[in-house]
């Protein structure tokens, strides 16, 4: 069994570029994700109890059910629209709590 928290790399100076679609959603994969998710996995701990979702089945390269959960909740915590999708303004809203990639 692998152990996913060694997948937490954040900070890192890779910048996160959106698809040409203009957001991530499920199904989505690749070093953003993984970014992101490392990101949430670090600085919104408290939304393992409220989601019920464990950190480790959100942390990782593939946009799954368990990271839209996650995303969801930040997007209800800050008044966005809540659809699960990683898209401008929730990626902005992110980078003002410090995610700088």
């Amino acid at each position: 069994m692998v152990n996913n928290m060694s997948y937490i790399i954040y900070p890192t100076t890779e910048k996160i570029t959106l698809p040409s679609k203009g957001y991530f959603s499920k199904g989505d994969s690749g070093t953003s994700i993984l970014i992101i998710s490392s990101f949430l996995a670090t600085n919104f701990m408290g939304y393992e109890s409220k989601t019920k979702v464990k950190v480790n089945d959100m942390l990782g390269e593939y946009f799954g059910k368990y990271l839209e959960t996650w995303i969801k909740q930040f997007q209800k915590n800050n008044d966005l629209e809540v659809d699960g999708c990683i898209g401008k303004i929730t990626l902005g809203k992110l980078r003002e709590y410090g995610m700088d990639a």
